[in-house]
């Protein structure tokens, strides 16, 4: 298929508020003006969400306004136990008023505050931050995570309409980010992610109808031989007819690849998902071990239902010269969620 690959700076939106060159970049080259969205003010969602994950660990750091409200959420859980932490604050009828950022290229700091709250997260151009200070059942935990953004990184950024008019979705997934990521708990120590993992970011802009379903899979490993190596995959969220959401990444450089199919079992999330793609640069393997589920439907109107699935993943990926990369038990995720708000 043919991609249309972003160049130059470009204004996201239309003066009717629909993607005015729907496509995809390795450097985020849209401009996103809140102001310039014509769609349902009650409906525009940004967000900030970091994921970092270790050999037992997964935490999930967000701060998000979606209109009616905003928040931070935090998800601490234990892939061998199940056991986890979950947070949420909410300040209602935001409509913006979180101040996240437009222009995630240049530095920032998004911050959230909220009763028995504060959490941030920051770019410096060289590194990001989380911090978060926070009491959940009569707990005080802290939160530190410096995050490594090596010079020139490049990421995957997409523009897609959906077919309802003033509908878009603008999102940048960062991978290969090393970092080091400290939890506190009443003071003392509570965990300490293992050296050697990294972060991913999914920074998003944008106006959804109010049912969507999506596949989203990411992940980050360093191959033996030093260099490091990672993907990103989804489909099912918008019109992708102008660039899919699939991208390889090689010590920080992007690499396109186009339509990525799943087979799996359709019954047992927890069976082999088979990953194959139609230029044959993505054929992989995830043999789960979590399901992170999630059913948070409100009388079936509002909310998700999500399955992310985490795994090891074993195949072959081809970058744009050639190069093929093997792939062997590496710690990935892929997520099923459908999704009503």
């Amino acid at each position: 298929m043919d991609q249309v690959r972003i160049t130059e700076p470009t204004d996201l939106l239309d003066r009717a508020g629909n993607v005015a060159k729907p496509g995809y970049c390795e450097l985020n080259r849209y401009v996103y003006r809140r102001a310039a969205v014509r769609g349902n003010k009650t409906r525009i969602k940004e967000w900030d969400f970091y994921q970092i994950a270790d050999s037992t660990y997964t935490l999930q750091f967000n701060i998000a306004d979606i209109s009616l409200a905003g928040a931070f959420t935090f998800a601490l859980f234990n892939r061998k136990t199940g056991e986890r932490v979950d947070y949420l604050s909410v300040a209602p009828l935001t409509f913006g008023r979180i101040g996240l950022e437009e222009d995630n290229t240049v530095p920032y700091a998004d911050v959230f505050h909220g009763p028995g709250c504060y959490a941030k997260s920051e770019f410096t151009g060289d590194k990001r931050f989380l911090d978060a200070d926070f009491k959940h059942k009569g707990d005080r935990y802290v939160v530190h995570a410096e995050i490594e953004v090596m010079p020139g990184l490049q990421s995957l950024t997409m523009a897609l309409p959906f077919e309802k008019k003033g509908h878009f979705y603008l999102n940048q997934k960062v991978n290969s980010m090393p970092c080091t990521c400290r939890i506190e708990k009443n003071g003392e120590e509570f965990v300490t992610f293992e050296q050697g993992v990294f972060c991913t970011l999914d920074w998003g802009r944008g106006v959804w109808p109010h049912s969507v379903t999506w596949y989203w899979g990411n992940g980050t490993t360093r191959l033996p031989d030093g260099h490091l190596f990672g993907f990103e995959i989804g489909w099912g969220f918008g019109d992708m007819s102008a660039a899919t959401e699939n991208m390889l990444f090689y010590d920080g450089v992007g690499h396109k690849i186009e339509e990525v199919y799943l087979k799996r079992d359709p019954d047992n999330f927890l069976m082999p998902w088979v990953f194959t793609s139609n230029d044959g640069r993505f054929e992989m393997t995830m043999t789960p071990t979590y399901d992170n589920y999630s059913n948070k439907l409100v009388l079936g109107l509002a909310g998700s239902i999500g399955h992310q699935v985490w795994g090891t993943w074993n195949g072959r990926c081809v970058l744009d010269d050639g190069t093929v990369i093997e792939v062997h038990d590496m710690l990935a995720f892929c997520e099923y969620i459908q999704n009503k708000w």
